[in-house]
């Protein structure tokens, strides 16, 4: 018998992850959500995978616009994963943020610390999600600085080494 969904919930707050902010367009539409499923996949050929919960307004988006861009936050945006997450109240997502298109045409926030520009190249049923997995098409950094984390339910930032390395 499969894991209940609270305690799958509540082991996954144990893992540490990057926030992004995944945009997509579809003609003349974007939209974009805070998204911490998130991986690479391959390097050759660059590959990267997001999961995007079924039937929800980014899902339809992407299915039909077939790219998307992969923002990856910095440690002093967690007020942009909350705007993106839906937890601030605009009605829309980027007004006032300055953005760019690279290949696709997917936005890319101009002070992310870096994206990932990406066609979808295969969808995959992933239960209550569809897994997309990207071509990437274009990258960069756009900044330098350190990531925004997130870990048993709330904002982090990674804490300098204080000397000595690793053991």
């Amino acid at each position: 018998m499969p894991v209940l969904p609270e305690q799958l919930r509540q082991v996954m707050r144990r893992w540490a992850s990057t926030v992004t902010v995944v945009t997509m367009r579809a003609d003349d539409q974007i939209h974009g959500l805070t998204v911490t499923a998130f991986t690479s996949v391959s390097m050759n050929p660059p590959l990267v995978l997001v999961c995007i919960q079924n039937d929800s307004r980014s899902e339809n988006i992407l299915r039909e616009g077939r790219c998307f861009a992969v923002n990856f936050l910095a440690e002093d945006q967690a007020e942009l994963s909350e705007r993106f997450a839906g937890r601030i109240p605009v009605i829309d997502r980027f007004e006032g943020l300055p953005y760019q298109t690279a290949v696709t045409g997917a936005p890319i926030l101009k002070n992310a610390l870096a994206y990932l520009d990406c066609t979808v190249a295969s969808a995959y049923w992933g239960g209550d999600h569809t897994i997309y997995l990207g071509l990437v098409e274009d990258a960069g950094i756009l900044r330098e600085g350190s990531p925004l984390l997130y870990f048993e339910g709330a904002y982090r930032r990674l804490v300098p080494e204080t000397g000595g390395g690793a053991s």
